[in-house]
């Protein structure tokens, strides 16, 4: 029998997996944090579901009979993918569970910031002022250009949820059909350079990899407009993050939210984001509701059962191997 370990805790997920596995394959929830606890917790595992645990060359070379790492998240990037393709070891992640929460997250971010309602908060609950011209520059939503970095399931939502608002919406993605994306939904996809300079408010839905790795830096932040609004639903490490602190002090930034930090753990009592009121900090949520956990549970757990009964196409690799 195939053995699977899910290398984190996930309310509910374990009913979820061994009713789909049946009797096919054993599963175990074993929390495993750090490379020795997944060394220790998976050397006999033939899959494992993970999230946000190191699958580094060490932590692969160390596990014989892995097969399959079956990420329950849309991002991959904690695992070394090319790595695992030179073992023969599949790579594969959920493409479809929470779009509808990270698209509501950066709407509710475009609008709340658009607004100044977390400054205005900020203002009449701390500062105790009462005052409606604070914020002389706010404008019109629909007299604004929003750019979306990646175009992907999420983006799209985006799109459709900015419709009602009548903004300009422009796109970056090298992968996807300049036709397509204008006949269906209305959006240009344009450079990187232009949808920069061409954006009041910026969000970023690129995956992590040698090519988007602090895609956000001082060269890119300089090619927008000044007081840009930028948020960060994706990934920490698409980021720079030392950049937005200079592009925030310099006035080049208006306001940067972010639900991710490079570091998935962060050390809050020194971390340089802490100290800055317009720089909007929430703890990795965007994804979650009570839905989107079922529905985690539910597709990483079908993936792994399609590669286990030789379904690589409905299996969501991402790295070629049996594909």
């Amino acid at each position: 029998m195939f053995k699977v370990v899910r290398t984190f805790d996930f309310p509910g997920a374990l009913e979820i997996e061994k009713e789909i596995f049946g009797d096919q394959l054993e599963i175990k929830e074993i929390p495993s944090y750090t490379e020795d606890d997944l060394i220790k917790n998976c050397k006999d595992a033939d899959a494992v579901i993970c999230e946000y645990e190191p699958f580094t060359k060490r932590v692969i070379d160390a596990l014989p009979n892995l097969k399959l790492i079956a990420f329950g998240t849309i991002g991959f990037n904690y695992a070394d993918v090319d790595y695992a393709k030179s073992k023969n070891i599949a790579v594969s992640h959920v493409s479809k569970y929470c779009i509808k929460e990270v698209a509501d997250y950066t709407m509710a971010m475009i609008l709340m910031l658009n607004r100044r309602i977390s400054s205005f908060h900020h203002q009449v609950k701390k500062e105790r002022v009462w005052k409606f011209d604070t914020f002389p520059n706010t404008r019109r939503l629909e007299e604004q250009t929003i750019g979306l970095l990646g175009f992907g399931n999420i983006p799209r939502l985006v799109v459709e949820r900015l419709k009602p608002f009548g903004s300009k919406v422009i796109a970056y993605d090298p992968f996807i059909d300049k036709r397509e994306v204008k006949e269906r939904y209305h959006v240009d996809l344009v450079s990187f350079d232009k949808v920069l300079a061409e954006s009041d408010i910026l969000s970023i839905h690129l995956p992590v990899n040698n090519d988007t790795y602090q895609i956000i830096n001082d060269q890119s932040i300089a090619k927008m407009k000044d007081q840009v609004i930028f948020i960060n639903s994706a990934r920490g490490q698409l980021i720079d993050e030392s950049a937005i602190v200079r592009a925030i002090d310099s006035g080049k930034m208006q306001y940067y939210a972010a639900d991710v930090l490079t570091e998935e753990n962060p050390d809050l009592h020194t971390h340089a984001f802490m100290e800055y009121e317009n720089i909007i900090l929430t703890p990795h949520i965007a994804f979650y509701s009570q839905e989107a956990i079922r529905e985690a549970s539910i597709e990483s757990a079908t993936n792994v059962k399609n590669f286990f009964e030789g379904n690589y196409k409905k299996a969501q690799i991402v790295n070629g191997v049996y594909v």
